[in-house]
């Protein structure tokens, strides 16, 4: 029965190099997750604006119609009392619609202005990750050799 003592300075190594190899997949993920960033963005400015908030229309549009179509049927079936109070709630209403469909169109131009600056700013993103991986993987090859260096051969 042959048995070797506890190698503490390959324990280590190989510790290191388990965390340049973690460090070296997170670097690589982070690029491809900027790459999927950048090609949404593209897809955001190249849609028509138009496209963008067409949820945002025509959820407007039928809010409004049915806002008027109620308000329409108030007037019809109420007294005559109640004009007054119908038309506040139904203005109301109305701009509370409006309200909202501000909000969702300032957010389609957010989004937009969004997309412009991830764009002017993907070549600083893109040579950082670049960085991160080309340190990661000199870290990791040199981990590597310090795993190989530090095993001790077992003599029979």
């Amino acid at each position: 029965m042959h048995t070797t003592s506890y190698n503490h300075a390959h324990d280590k190594a190989q510790l290191l190099a388990r965390r340049h190899e973690r460090d070296l997949h997170w670097a690589k993920e982070r690029r491809r997750q900027h790459e999927r960033e950048t090609a949404e963005a593209r897809a955001v400015l190249a849609a028509h604006p138009l496209r963008l908030a067409r949820a945002t229309l025509w959820t407007t549009g039928v809010l409004l119609a049915a806002v008027a179509g109620a308000w329409v049927a108030a007037l019809a079936l109420l007294p005559a009392g109640w004009v007054g109070i119908v038309d506040m709630t139904a203005t109301a209403v109305a701009v509370v619609v409006l309200l909202g469909a501000t909000i969702g169109l300032g957010r389609v131009r957010s989004r937009r202005a969004a997309a412009r600056a991830l764009l002017r700013s993907r070549e600083a993103r893109l040579s950082h990750t670049q960085f991160h991986i080309h340190e990661s993987v000199h870290s990791f090859i040199d981990a590597r050799v310090d795993v190989v260096n530090t095993r001790q051969t077992v003599s029979a």
